[in-house]
Protein backbone atom coordinates (compact mmCIF):
# COMPACT_ATOMS: atom_id res chain seq x y z
CA UNK A 1 0.00 0.00 0.00
CA UNK A 2 1.25 3.75 -0.74
CA UNK A 3 1.63 6.44 2.04
CA UNK A 4 -1.04 8.01 2.98
CA UNK A 5 -0.21 10.27 4.92
CA UNK A 6 -0.73 13.50 2.61
CA UNK A 7 -4.50 12.16 1.77
CA UNK A 8 -7.67 13.13 3.62
CA UNK A 9 -9.66 10.97 5.70
CA UNK A 10 -12.31 8.37 3.96
CA UNK A 11 -15.87 9.54 4.13
CA UNK A 12 -18.02 6.96 5.43
CA UNK A 13 -19.31 4.55 8.02
CA UNK A 14 -18.52 0.76 8.67
CA UNK A 15 -22.25 0.45 9.80
CA UNK A 16 -23.07 -2.55 10.67
CA UNK A 17 -20.57 -5.56 11.94
CA UNK A 18 -21.89 -8.62 12.64
CA UNK A 19 -20.89 -12.59 12.85
CA UNK A 20 -22.97 -12.84 9.79
CA UNK A 21 -23.12 -9.55 7.71
CA UNK A 22 -20.72 -5.97 7.30
CA UNK A 23 -22.57 -3.00 5.70
CA UNK A 24 -21.77 1.01 5.18
CA UNK A 25 -20.58 2.84 2.88
CA UNK A 26 -17.35 4.62 1.53
CA UNK A 27 -16.44 7.83 -0.59
CA UNK A 28 -12.49 9.06 -1.38
CA UNK A 29 -12.72 12.79 -0.82
CA UNK A 30 -9.44 12.27 -3.39
CA UNK A 31 -11.30 10.93 -5.91
CA UNK A 32 -14.89 11.62 -5.44
CA UNK A 33 -16.04 9.98 -8.66
CA UNK A 34 -14.09 6.82 -8.24
CA UNK A 35 -15.51 3.53 -6.47
CA UNK A 36 -13.40 2.04 -3.74
CA UNK A 37 -12.02 -0.94 -3.49
CA UNK A 38 -11.19 -2.16 0.25
CA UNK A 39 -9.06 -4.85 2.03
CA UNK A 40 -11.18 -6.88 4.22
CA UNK A 41 -9.44 -7.98 7.54
CA UNK A 42 -10.39 -10.33 10.17
CA UNK A 43 -8.35 -10.60 13.34
CA UNK A 44 -5.62 -9.60 11.38
CA UNK A 45 -5.58 -11.45 8.24
CA UNK A 46 -6.71 -10.07 4.94
CA UNK A 47 -9.27 -12.57 3.93
CA UNK A 48 -10.34 -10.44 0.37
CA UNK A 49 -11.06 -7.32 -1.68
CA UNK A 50 -14.44 -6.25 -2.64
CA UNK A 51 -15.37 -2.66 -4.51
CA UNK A 52 -18.07 -0.48 -2.95
CA UNK A 53 -20.15 0.00 -5.90
CA UNK A 54 -23.89 -0.31 -4.17
CA UNK A 55 -25.99 2.42 -4.56
CA UNK A 56 -28.60 3.79 -1.54
CA UNK A 57 -30.79 6.00 -1.94
CA UNK A 58 -30.01 7.75 1.65
CA UNK A 59 -26.55 8.73 -0.08
CA UNK A 60 -27.95 10.40 -3.21
CA UNK A 61 -30.47 12.41 -1.09
CA UNK A 62 -27.96 13.71 1.05
CA UNK A 63 -25.38 14.67 -1.97
CA UNK A 64 -23.14 12.24 -1.68
CA UNK A 65 -22.13 11.77 -4.86
CA UNK A 66 -24.16 9.46 -7.26
CA UNK A 67 -25.21 7.09 -4.35
CA UNK A 68 -23.22 4.12 -5.42
CA UNK A 69 -20.71 4.21 -2.55
CA UNK A 70 -22.48 1.38 -0.23
CA UNK A 71 -21.56 -2.33 0.69
CA UNK A 72 -23.20 -4.79 2.18
CA UNK A 73 -20.73 -8.27 2.55
CA UNK A 74 -22.48 -11.85 4.08
CA UNK A 75 -20.48 -14.01 5.23
CA UNK A 76 -21.35 -17.73 4.45
CA UNK A 77 -21.91 -19.31 7.33
CA UNK A 78 -20.97 -16.72 10.11
CA UNK A 79 -17.76 -16.14 11.68
CA UNK A 80 -17.05 -18.52 14.43
CA UNK A 81 -19.22 -17.84 17.44
CA UNK A 82 -16.90 -19.76 20.03
CA UNK A 83 -14.64 -16.28 19.87
CA UNK A 84 -14.85 -12.56 19.79
CA UNK A 85 -13.60 -11.09 16.15
CA UNK A 86 -12.10 -7.92 15.07
CA UNK A 87 -13.09 -6.42 11.59
CA UNK A 88 -11.43 -4.03 9.84
CA UNK A 89 -11.65 -2.33 6.23
CA UNK A 90 -9.38 -0.81 4.50
CA UNK A 91 -8.82 1.41 1.39
CA UNK A 92 -6.93 -1.67 -0.41
CA UNK A 93 -4.17 1.09 -2.08
CA UNK A 94 -3.08 3.29 0.13
CA UNK A 95 -4.40 1.80 3.99
CA UNK A 96 -6.67 4.53 4.79
CA UNK A 97 -9.20 3.07 7.54
CA UNK A 98 -13.11 3.54 6.81
CA UNK A 99 -14.86 5.44 10.03
CA UNK A 100 -16.10 2.99 12.14
CA UNK A 101 -13.42 0.40 11.55
CA UNK A 102 -11.72 -1.22 13.83
CA UNK A 103 -14.78 -3.14 14.84
CA UNK A 104 -15.21 -6.04 17.86
CA UNK A 105 -17.56 -8.62 17.25
CA UNK A 106 -18.10 -10.55 20.48
CA UNK A 107 -18.55 -13.81 20.96
CA UNK A 108 -21.58 -16.29 20.88
CA UNK A 109 -24.69 -14.66 22.88
CA UNK A 110 -23.13 -11.52 23.73
CA UNK A 111 -22.73 -10.57 19.63
CA UNK A 112 -26.77 -9.95 19.86
CA UNK A 113 -26.04 -7.05 22.28
CA UNK A 114 -23.67 -6.32 20.14
CA UNK A 115 -25.63 -6.02 17.34
CA UNK A 116 -28.64 -3.80 19.03
CA UNK A 117 -26.25 -1.26 20.25
CA UNK A 118 -24.53 -1.05 15.93
CA UNK A 119 -28.34 -0.72 15.33
CA UNK A 120 -28.99 2.08 18.32
CA UNK A 121 -25.91 4.41 17.18
CA UNK A 122 -26.98 4.46 13.75
CA UNK A 123 -30.51 5.51 15.43
CA UNK A 124 -28.41 8.00 16.84
CA UNK A 125 -27.06 9.80 13.73
CA UNK A 126 -30.47 9.31 11.93
CA UNK A 127 -31.94 11.79 15.04
CA UNK A 128 -29.36 14.63 14.96
CA UNK A 129 -29.03 14.53 11.08
CA UNK A 130 -30.15 18.00 10.23
CA UNK A 131 -31.31 17.05 6.45
CA UNK A 132 -35.14 15.62 7.14
CA UNK A 133 -34.90 13.36 3.88
CA UNK A 134 -31.66 12.07 4.65
CA UNK A 135 -32.81 11.32 8.14
CA UNK A 136 -35.87 9.72 6.52
CA UNK A 137 -33.79 7.57 4.16
CA UNK A 138 -31.26 6.69 6.71
CA UNK A 139 -34.26 5.16 8.80
CA UNK A 140 -35.11 3.15 6.11
CA UNK A 141 -32.34 2.06 5.64
CA UNK A 142 -32.03 0.96 9.37
CA UNK A 143 -35.09 -1.06 9.08
CA UNK A 144 -34.13 -2.99 5.69
CA UNK A 145 -30.96 -3.97 8.59
CA UNK A 146 -32.86 -4.96 11.18
CA UNK A 147 -34.97 -7.24 8.92
CA UNK A 148 -31.98 -8.69 7.69
CA UNK A 149 -30.83 -9.16 11.16
CA UNK A 150 -34.45 -10.90 11.78
CA UNK A 151 -33.77 -12.93 9.13
CA UNK A 152 -30.74 -14.11 9.75
CA UNK A 153 -31.67 -15.47 13.37
CA UNK A 154 -34.80 -16.81 12.11
CA UNK A 155 -37.10 -14.72 13.57
CA UNK A 156 -38.94 -14.21 9.83
CA UNK A 157 -40.76 -17.58 10.99
CA UNK A 158 -42.53 -15.86 13.83
CA UNK A 159 -45.70 -14.63 11.68
CA UNK A 160 -46.62 -12.16 14.76
CA UNK A 161 -43.05 -10.27 14.27
CA UNK A 162 -43.74 -10.48 10.22
CA UNK A 163 -47.29 -8.80 10.93
CA UNK A 164 -45.94 -6.48 13.27
CA UNK A 165 -43.03 -5.29 10.53
CA UNK A 166 -45.33 -5.12 8.03
CA UNK A 167 -47.65 -2.72 9.65
CA UNK A 168 -44.72 -0.26 10.13
CA UNK A 169 -44.28 -0.56 6.44
CA UNK A 170 -41.02 -2.68 6.48
CA UNK A 171 -41.48 -5.78 4.47
CA UNK A 172 -39.25 -8.54 5.34
CA UNK A 173 -37.75 -10.22 2.51
CA UNK A 174 -39.21 -13.85 1.36
CA UNK A 175 -37.09 -16.50 3.18
CA UNK A 176 -34.91 -18.82 0.92
CA UNK A 177 -37.07 -21.87 1.35
CA UNK A 178 -34.83 -24.04 -1.05
CA UNK A 179 -33.12 -27.47 0.54
CA UNK A 180 -29.46 -26.97 0.78
CA UNK A 181 -26.72 -29.16 -0.93
CA UNK A 182 -23.11 -28.96 -0.37
CA UNK A 183 -20.69 -29.80 -3.44
CA UNK A 184 -17.75 -31.46 -2.24
CA UNK A 185 -14.79 -31.66 -4.79
CA UNK A 186 -11.22 -32.12 -4.56
CA UNK A 187 -10.28 -28.49 -6.03
CA UNK A 188 -12.28 -25.56 -7.42
CA UNK A 189 -13.27 -26.60 -10.89
CA UNK A 190 -12.25 -23.89 -13.58
CA UNK A 191 -14.51 -23.52 -17.09
CA UNK A 192 -12.88 -25.75 -19.78
CA UNK A 193 -10.06 -26.98 -17.29
CA UNK A 194 -10.73 -30.36 -17.67
CA UNK A 195 -13.34 -32.95 -18.12
CA UNK A 196 -14.09 -32.93 -14.39
CA UNK A 197 -14.33 -29.27 -13.11
CA UNK A 198 -16.96 -29.20 -16.43
CA UNK A 199 -18.86 -32.10 -15.11
CA UNK A 200 -18.64 -30.80 -11.25
CA UNK A 201 -19.73 -27.28 -12.99
CA UNK A 202 -22.58 -28.71 -15.19
CA UNK A 203 -23.77 -30.38 -12.00
CA UNK A 204 -23.71 -28.03 -9.58
CA UNK A 205 -26.50 -25.74 -12.62
CA UNK A 206 -28.02 -28.69 -12.44
CA UNK A 207 -28.60 -28.38 -8.86
CA UNK A 208 -29.61 -25.16 -8.95
CA UNK A 209 -32.25 -25.38 -11.70
CA UNK A 210 -33.67 -28.48 -9.69
CA UNK A 211 -34.27 -25.93 -6.99
CA UNK A 212 -31.37 -26.70 -4.35
CA UNK A 213 -29.64 -23.54 -2.45
CA UNK A 214 -25.94 -24.80 -4.03
CA UNK A 215 -23.13 -24.34 -1.38
CA UNK A 216 -19.15 -25.35 -2.47
CA UNK A 217 -16.23 -26.16 -0.64
CA UNK A 218 -12.63 -27.37 -1.60
CA UNK A 219 -11.18 -30.90 -0.57
CA UNK A 220 -7.33 -29.84 -1.15
CA UNK A 221 -7.47 -26.75 0.33
CA UNK A 222 -9.58 -24.28 2.09
CA UNK A 223 -8.17 -20.98 0.70
CA UNK A 224 -9.69 -19.18 -1.64
CA UNK A 225 -9.36 -19.99 -5.54
CA UNK A 226 -9.19 -16.15 -6.95
CA UNK A 227 -10.55 -16.00 -9.95
CA UNK A 228 -12.36 -19.49 -9.85
CA UNK A 229 -14.20 -19.30 -6.24
CA UNK A 230 -15.40 -15.49 -7.80
CA UNK A 231 -17.02 -18.00 -11.26
CA UNK A 232 -18.50 -19.96 -8.90
CA UNK A 233 -20.10 -17.17 -6.86
CA UNK A 234 -21.12 -15.75 -10.33
CA UNK A 235 -23.08 -18.51 -10.57
CA UNK A 236 -24.71 -17.88 -7.64
CA UNK A 237 -23.05 -20.70 -5.81
CA UNK A 238 -22.16 -19.92 -1.84
CA UNK A 239 -18.54 -21.23 -1.52
CA UNK A 240 -16.66 -21.81 1.95
CA UNK A 241 -12.95 -20.50 2.34
CA UNK A 242 -10.45 -19.96 4.91
CA UNK A 243 -10.71 -17.12 7.07
CA UNK A 244 -14.57 -18.34 7.29
CA UNK A 245 -13.86 -22.05 7.69
CA UNK A 246 -10.63 -24.20 8.45
CA UNK A 247 -11.69 -27.67 7.21
CA UNK A 248 -14.38 -29.77 5.09
CA UNK A 249 -15.38 -30.92 8.07
CA UNK A 250 -16.43 -27.63 9.70
CA UNK A 251 -18.69 -26.92 6.79
CA UNK A 252 -20.49 -29.98 7.22
CA UNK A 253 -21.12 -29.49 10.96
CA UNK A 254 -22.15 -26.16 10.73
CA UNK A 255 -24.45 -26.74 7.69
CA UNK A 256 -25.22 -30.12 9.56
CA UNK A 257 -29.40 -30.80 9.65
CA UNK A 258 -29.86 -28.06 7.43
CA UNK A 259 -28.16 -30.06 4.17
CA UNK A 260 -30.61 -31.84 2.15
CA UNK A 261 -27.98 -32.86 0.05
CA UNK A 262 -24.28 -33.69 -0.19
CA UNK A 263 -22.95 -34.70 -3.48
CA UNK A 264 -19.38 -35.67 -3.23
CA UNK A 265 -17.13 -36.02 -6.73
CA UNK A 266 -14.08 -38.34 -6.98
CA UNK A 267 -13.26 -41.32 -5.16
CA UNK A 268 -9.87 -39.38 -2.78
CA UNK A 269 -13.17 -37.30 -1.23
CA UNK A 270 -15.83 -39.97 -0.82
CA UNK A 271 -13.19 -41.64 0.99
CA UNK A 272 -11.87 -38.73 2.98
CA UNK A 273 -15.50 -37.15 3.80
CA UNK A 274 -18.43 -39.65 3.10
CA UNK A 275 -18.59 -40.76 6.90
CA UNK A 276 -18.25 -37.48 8.02
CA UNK A 277 -21.21 -36.64 5.92
CA UNK A 278 -23.04 -39.21 7.50
CA UNK A 279 -22.24 -38.17 11.08
CA UNK A 280 -23.10 -34.35 10.63
CA UNK A 281 -25.21 -34.29 8.42
CA UNK A 282 -27.19 -37.35 8.95
CA UNK A 283 -30.54 -36.09 7.31
CA UNK A 284 -28.99 -35.10 4.30
CA UNK A 285 -28.63 -38.01 0.80
CA UNK A 286 -25.36 -38.64 0.25
CA UNK A 287 -24.83 -38.75 -3.56
CA UNK A 288 -21.18 -40.12 -4.69
CA UNK A 289 -20.52 -39.17 -8.29
CA UNK A 290 -17.26 -41.47 -9.24
CA UNK A 291 -16.08 -39.57 -12.14
CA UNK A 292 -13.80 -42.51 -13.40
CA UNK A 293 -13.18 -45.73 -12.07
CA UNK A 294 -9.57 -45.05 -10.61
CA UNK A 295 -9.05 -48.93 -10.27
CA UNK A 296 -10.00 -49.50 -14.15
CA UNK A 297 -7.75 -46.97 -14.90
CA UNK A 298 -5.04 -48.09 -12.80
CA UNK A 299 -5.06 -51.37 -13.87
CA UNK A 300 -5.27 -50.67 -17.92
CA UNK A 301 -2.30 -48.10 -17.39
CA UNK A 302 0.42 -51.01 -15.83
CA UNK A 303 -1.19 -53.27 -18.31
CA UNK A 304 -0.15 -51.42 -21.44
CA UNK A 305 3.09 -50.11 -19.86
CA UNK A 306 3.88 -53.73 -19.18
CA UNK A 307 3.16 -54.62 -22.79
CA UNK A 308 0.00 -56.62 -22.41
CA UNK A 309 -3.41 -56.14 -23.59
CA UNK A 310 -5.12 -52.91 -21.15
CA UNK A 311 -7.79 -55.31 -20.06
CA UNK A 312 -5.58 -58.20 -18.89
CA UNK A 313 -7.27 -59.99 -16.66
CA UNK A 314 -4.13 -60.92 -14.37
CA UNK A 315 -3.36 -57.11 -13.92
CA UNK A 316 -6.39 -56.34 -13.14
CA UNK A 317 -6.10 -58.43 -10.44
CA UNK A 318 -3.66 -56.43 -8.62
CA UNK A 319 -6.27 -53.73 -8.33
CA UNK A 320 -8.53 -55.65 -6.11
CA UNK A 321 -7.91 -53.66 -2.96
CA UNK A 322 -8.44 -50.50 -4.74
CA UNK A 323 -11.64 -52.17 -6.44
CA UNK A 324 -13.17 -52.81 -3.52
CA UNK A 325 -12.73 -49.83 -2.15
CA UNK A 326 -14.45 -48.12 -4.82
CA UNK A 327 -17.02 -50.37 -4.71
CA UNK A 328 -17.39 -49.93 -0.56
CA UNK A 329 -18.11 -46.02 -1.64
CA UNK A 330 -20.67 -46.68 -4.17
CA UNK A 331 -22.75 -48.86 -1.94
CA UNK A 332 -22.56 -46.62 0.96
CA UNK A 333 -24.05 -43.15 -0.64
CA UNK A 334 -27.57 -43.18 -1.07
CA UNK A 335 -26.95 -42.89 -5.20
CA UNK A 336 -23.89 -43.66 -7.06
CA UNK A 337 -23.16 -41.47 -10.55
CA UNK A 338 -21.26 -42.32 -13.36
CA UNK A 339 -20.93 -40.51 -16.80
CA UNK A 340 -19.70 -43.41 -18.67
CA UNK A 341 -22.81 -46.23 -19.95
CA UNK A 342 -19.24 -48.99 -19.54
CA UNK A 343 -18.88 -47.95 -16.11
CA UNK A 344 -22.85 -48.08 -15.23
CA UNK A 345 -22.92 -51.42 -16.44
CA UNK A 346 -20.06 -52.36 -14.82
CA UNK A 347 -21.37 -51.31 -11.47
CA UNK A 348 -24.72 -52.84 -11.92
CA UNK A 349 -23.17 -56.06 -12.59
CA UNK A 350 -20.13 -55.66 -9.40
CA UNK A 351 -22.60 -54.16 -6.97
CA UNK A 352 -26.55 -54.72 -8.25
CA UNK A 353 -27.68 -53.56 -4.37
CA UNK A 354 -26.29 -50.32 -5.68
CA UNK A 355 -28.73 -47.29 -6.63
CA UNK A 356 -26.59 -46.20 -9.88
CA UNK A 357 -27.29 -43.79 -12.56
CA UNK A 358 -25.78 -42.66 -15.76
CA UNK A 359 -25.81 -38.67 -15.36
CA UNK A 360 -22.93 -36.66 -18.10
CA UNK A 361 -22.94 -33.64 -18.23
CA UNK A 362 -24.44 -30.57 -20.21
CA UNK A 363 -21.96 -29.90 -23.16
CA UNK A 364 -23.29 -26.92 -25.51
CA UNK A 365 -23.19 -26.90 -29.16
CA UNK A 366 -20.77 -23.74 -30.84
CA UNK A 367 -20.21 -24.68 -34.26
CA UNK A 368 -17.77 -22.74 -35.93
CA UNK A 369 -16.15 -22.07 -39.17
CA UNK A 370 -13.83 -25.23 -39.23
CA UNK A 371 -13.99 -27.01 -42.44
CA UNK A 372 -11.04 -24.55 -44.29
CA UNK A 373 -9.17 -25.63 -41.51
CA UNK A 374 -6.14 -28.17 -42.14
CA UNK A 375 -4.36 -30.29 -39.52
CA UNK A 376 -4.43 -32.22 -36.38
CA UNK A 377 -4.68 -30.66 -32.66
CA UNK A 378 -4.40 -32.48 -29.28
CA UNK A 379 -6.20 -31.18 -26.22
CA UNK A 380 -5.74 -32.38 -22.73
CA UNK A 381 -5.06 -31.53 -19.33
CA UNK A 382 -1.50 -33.08 -19.53
CA UNK A 383 -1.21 -33.47 -15.72
CA UNK A 384 -3.46 -36.76 -16.37
CA UNK A 385 -1.19 -39.69 -17.23
CA UNK A 386 -3.49 -41.14 -19.93
CA UNK A 387 -3.18 -37.67 -22.20
CA UNK A 388 0.04 -37.62 -21.97
CA UNK A 389 0.81 -41.14 -23.46
CA UNK A 390 -2.35 -40.20 -26.13
CA UNK A 391 -0.25 -37.31 -27.08
CA UNK A 392 3.31 -38.94 -27.21
CA UNK A 393 1.05 -41.88 -29.02
CA UNK A 394 0.24 -39.13 -31.63
CA UNK A 395 3.15 -37.17 -32.10
CA UNK A 396 5.47 -40.28 -32.19
CA UNK A 397 3.66 -43.68 -33.98
CA UNK A 398 0.07 -41.54 -35.87
CA UNK A 399 1.96 -38.86 -37.37
CA UNK A 400 4.71 -39.75 -39.20
CA UNK A 401 2.67 -42.31 -41.03
CA UNK A 402 0.37 -38.77 -41.95
CA UNK A 403 3.76 -36.79 -42.78
CA UNK A 404 5.15 -39.85 -45.19
CA UNK A 405 2.38 -39.37 -47.45
CA UNK A 406 1.76 -35.80 -46.96
CA UNK A 407 4.34 -33.38 -45.05
CA UNK A 408 1.80 -30.47 -44.95
CA UNK A 409 -0.82 -31.47 -42.65
CA UNK A 410 0.61 -29.90 -38.69
CA UNK A 411 0.21 -31.40 -35.52
CA UNK A 412 -1.01 -28.94 -32.45
CA UNK A 413 -0.11 -29.82 -29.10
CA UNK A 414 -2.79 -27.65 -26.57
CA UNK A 415 -3.68 -28.62 -23.25
CA UNK A 416 -2.87 -27.76 -19.95
CA UNK A 417 0.11 -28.67 -17.49
CA UNK A 418 2.08 -29.17 -20.03
CA UNK A 419 5.15 -31.22 -18.93
CA UNK A 420 8.92 -30.33 -20.25
CA UNK A 421 9.65 -33.89 -21.91
CA UNK A 422 6.28 -33.42 -24.38
CA UNK A 423 7.57 -29.69 -24.82
CA UNK A 424 11.37 -31.27 -25.84
CA UNK A 425 9.42 -33.79 -28.01
CA UNK A 426 7.42 -31.65 -30.08
CA UNK A 427 10.14 -29.25 -30.55
CA UNK A 428 12.56 -31.99 -32.43
CA UNK A 429 12.71 -31.91 -35.76
CA UNK A 430 10.12 -33.88 -37.38
CA UNK A 431 8.95 -34.77 -40.85
CA UNK A 432 6.00 -32.95 -40.45
CA UNK A 433 5.27 -29.01 -38.64
CA UNK A 434 4.58 -29.18 -35.18
CA UNK A 435 2.90 -26.89 -33.29
CA UNK A 436 3.73 -27.04 -28.81
CA UNK A 437 0.85 -24.67 -27.79
CA UNK A 438 0.17 -25.71 -24.08
CA UNK A 439 -2.63 -23.74 -22.43
CA UNK A 440 -5.09 -21.82 -24.44
CA UNK A 441 -7.70 -19.03 -23.52
CA UNK A 442 -9.64 -19.62 -26.70
CA UNK A 443 -10.09 -23.36 -27.57
CA UNK A 444 -13.06 -22.34 -30.43
CA UNK A 445 -9.65 -20.05 -32.13
CA UNK A 446 -8.09 -23.46 -32.01
CA UNK A 447 -10.85 -25.01 -33.43
CA UNK A 448 -11.16 -22.86 -36.23
CA UNK A 449 -7.12 -23.59 -37.22
CA UNK A 450 -7.57 -26.90 -38.05
CA UNK A 451 -9.34 -29.70 -39.95
CA UNK A 452 -9.62 -32.53 -37.24
CA UNK A 453 -8.87 -33.79 -33.57
CA UNK A 454 -7.60 -36.58 -32.51
CA UNK A 455 -7.19 -38.64 -29.28
CA UNK A 456 -5.42 -42.05 -29.34
CA UNK A 457 -5.79 -42.54 -25.84
CA UNK A 458 -4.20 -45.96 -24.86
CA UNK A 459 -5.51 -46.80 -21.41
CA UNK A 460 -8.41 -44.65 -19.26
CA UNK A 461 -11.69 -44.59 -17.84
CA UNK A 462 -15.00 -42.29 -17.85
CA UNK A 463 -15.70 -40.21 -20.38
CA UNK A 464 -13.71 -38.16 -22.30
CA UNK A 465 -14.34 -34.54 -22.34
CA UNK A 466 -11.77 -33.56 -24.95
CA UNK A 467 -13.91 -35.96 -27.50
CA UNK A 468 -17.27 -34.72 -26.35
CA UNK A 469 -15.67 -30.61 -27.13
CA UNK A 470 -14.44 -31.22 -30.57
CA UNK A 471 -17.65 -32.83 -31.64
CA UNK A 472 -19.74 -30.12 -30.19
CA UNK A 473 -17.79 -27.46 -31.90
CA UNK A 474 -18.70 -29.30 -35.34
CA UNK A 475 -14.74 -30.70 -35.57
CA UNK A 476 -14.51 -34.42 -35.87
CA UNK A 477 -12.55 -36.24 -33.20
CA UNK A 478 -10.58 -39.25 -34.46
CA UNK A 479 -10.99 -42.00 -31.47
CA UNK A 480 -9.14 -45.15 -30.20
CA UNK A 481 -11.52 -47.94 -28.91
CA UNK A 482 -10.29 -46.46 -25.30
CA UNK A 483 -11.52 -42.65 -26.06
CA UNK A 484 -15.04 -43.50 -27.61
CA UNK A 485 -15.91 -46.39 -24.87
CA UNK A 486 -18.55 -45.39 -23.24
CA UNK A 487 -20.00 -43.01 -24.93
CA UNK A 488 -22.12 -45.29 -27.17
CA UNK A 489 -21.62 -43.46 -30.66
CA UNK A 490 -23.71 -44.11 -33.26
CA UNK A 491 -23.65 -46.27 -36.23
CA UNK A 492 -22.79 -42.50 -38.46
CA UNK A 493 -19.83 -41.75 -36.56
CA UNK A 494 -18.60 -45.10 -36.08
CA UNK A 495 -15.88 -43.88 -38.98
CA UNK A 496 -14.29 -42.38 -36.30
CA UNK A 497 -12.86 -44.95 -34.39
CA UNK A 498 -9.25 -46.07 -35.14
CA UNK A 499 -8.43 -49.31 -33.83
CA UNK A 500 -4.25 -48.74 -34.60
CA UNK A 501 -1.86 -46.37 -35.32
CA UNK A 502 -2.06 -46.92 -39.09
CA UNK A 503 -6.11 -46.93 -39.35
CA UNK A 504 -5.90 -43.53 -37.39
CA UNK A 505 -3.16 -41.82 -40.28
CA UNK A 506 -5.55 -43.24 -42.94
CA UNK A 507 -8.61 -41.42 -41.47
CA UNK A 508 -6.36 -37.88 -41.11
CA UNK A 509 -5.42 -38.39 -45.04
CA UNK A 510 -8.93 -39.28 -45.63
CA UNK A 511 -10.88 -36.42 -43.64
CA UNK A 512 -8.71 -33.83 -45.34
CA UNK A 513 -9.53 -34.71 -48.88
CA UNK A 514 -13.21 -36.24 -48.90
CA UNK A 515 -15.12 -32.74 -48.31
CA UNK A 516 -18.38 -35.05 -48.45
CA UNK A 517 -17.26 -37.90 -45.71
CA UNK A 518 -16.00 -34.59 -43.48
CA UNK A 519 -19.22 -32.93 -43.85
CA UNK A 520 -20.91 -36.07 -42.80
CA UNK A 521 -18.57 -36.67 -39.52
CA UNK A 522 -19.40 -32.84 -38.75
CA UNK A 523 -22.77 -32.80 -39.20
CA UNK A 524 -23.43 -36.26 -36.80
CA UNK A 525 -21.21 -35.29 -34.06
CA UNK A 526 -23.46 -32.26 -34.00
CA UNK A 527 -26.70 -34.11 -34.12
CA UNK A 528 -25.51 -36.15 -31.52
CA UNK A 529 -24.36 -33.92 -28.67
CA UNK A 530 -27.08 -31.78 -29.30
CA UNK A 531 -29.26 -35.03 -28.49
CA UNK A 532 -27.60 -36.53 -25.54
CA UNK A 533 -25.63 -33.41 -23.88
CA UNK A 534 -28.75 -31.47 -23.40
CA UNK A 535 -29.72 -29.33 -20.16
CA UNK A 536 -33.07 -30.84 -20.52
CA UNK A 537 -31.63 -34.33 -20.61
CA UNK A 538 -28.69 -33.56 -17.52
CA UNK A 539 -31.62 -32.23 -15.26
CA UNK A 540 -33.99 -35.33 -16.00
CA UNK A 541 -31.14 -37.86 -15.78
CA UNK A 542 -29.66 -35.90 -11.92
CA UNK A 543 -33.07 -35.29 -10.85
CA UNK A 544 -33.81 -39.19 -11.05
CA UNK A 545 -30.54 -40.00 -9.09
CA UNK A 546 -31.26 -37.34 -6.42
CA UNK A 547 -34.72 -38.10 -5.96
CA UNK A 548 -37.77 -36.12 -4.87
CA UNK A 549 -36.69 -32.41 -3.98
CA UNK A 550 -37.11 -32.32 -0.42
Amino acid sequence: MSDNSTLPPLRGRLELATAERLSGWVMDPAAPGQEVRLALLVDGAECGRFVARTWRGDLEQAGIGDGRHGFAITIPGGLPAERGHEVRLLHADDGREIPGSPATIPRGAEAAAGEGSSLADAVMLAAKATDPAAAEALIATLAAEAAALIIASGGHHDPVLAARLARSGTALPAASRKPRALFIDEGVPAVGRDAGSNAALSHMRALMRLGYDVHFVAGASVERAGARSAGLEALGVTCWHAPWIGSVEEVLRRLGDGLALVYVHRFGVIQRYGALARRWAPRARLIYCVADLHFLRAARRLAVEAGLPPDDAATAATMGGLRMAELAAAVAADAVITHSSHEAALLRRDIPEANTHLVPWDVPLRPGQTAGGRGVAFVGSYGHAPNLDAAHELLEQVMPLVWAEDATIPLLLAGSDLPSGLRAAGTRPAAGPVEVLGWVDDLDALFARVRLTASPLRYGAGLKGKVLDSLAAGLPCLCSPMAAEGMDLPEPLAPLVATTAADMAASILRLHRDEAEYIAMRDAGLAWIGEHFSLARIDTALGAALGPTP
